[in-house]
Order: C-alpha cells, then structure tokens, then sequence
C-alpha cells in the first residue's frame, strides 16, 4: 500500500542554505528582477502550521524595498535587535541600516533591514 508516502510528502522538514532556494520558500515565487538574492538561510518545520525561521542577504531596487515595506505594514524600529544564536555569520546589517519591524502583538522578533548607502538588504523573519 503506497498511501503513506502520498500523505506525508508536504509534512517534511525544509533545510537550505542555498539562497534562490531559501527565498522561493520564503515568498512562493522566483525573485523578481529588481531583487538580486545574495545568501539566504531557511529552515521549516515539518508541522502543518508553516513554522519557519528564514535569514536573506539581497540587494533590491528602492521602489521595490518601498512597496516590500508598505504591503508588509513595516515600520521604523529602533530598539536594539539581538541577533538570535543561530544568526548566520554573513548575516550583518551594518550601522548604515534603517531597521524595519512590526508593531503588532503577533510579533516574534522579525526584523528587516536596509543599508541606505549600498541597498543591501537584510531580512530575519520567524515564525513559531
């Protein structure tokens, strides 16, 4: 009987640190063309809820940064961030980053950050 295998193919554990691969998790969809994705992290539990942790290193037009912020409802943070333990070592916004985050009682520490000088962009997003 082969209904097991069926069942079970989206309850899987996700893992990449492949950076295409890690924001196609991430988004749904290849990056558009305005995104260059440098590195990226991803790790998902085999739990039907979607739980995730996701680190990303690109490089993004300003229009498409700006409507990132807008559709996400981000705002300007400027409270200290901890890096998590598990924080890649590529993973470092610089001190030239404005820090964006939500402002909403579901928030687990995402943060998304933008480098005003180079357009480097750092994304953190959890979600347990």
């Amino acid at each position: 009987m082969f209904i097991f295998p069926i069942l079970f193919t989206g309850c899987m554990e996700k893992n990449t640190t492949d950076a295409e691969e890690a924001y196609m998790y991430w988004a749904g969809t290849k990056p558009p063309a305005d995104v260059q994705v440098e590195k990226g992290q991803y790790w998902q539990s085999s739990h039907f809820t979607k739980e995730y942790i996701m680190y990303l290193k690109l490089k993004s037009t300003t229009q498409w940064w700006k409507l990132f912020v807008e559709q996400n409802n981000q705002e300007v943070k400027t409270d200290l961030w901890i890096r998590p333990d598990d924080t890649p070592a590529w993973f470092n916004p610089s001190k030239h980053c404005i820090q964006y985050g939500n402002n909403d009682d579901f928030d687990q520490g995402s943060r998304f950050f933008r480098d005003t000088l180079t357009g480097e962009c750092y994304i953190y997003e959890i979600q347990l």
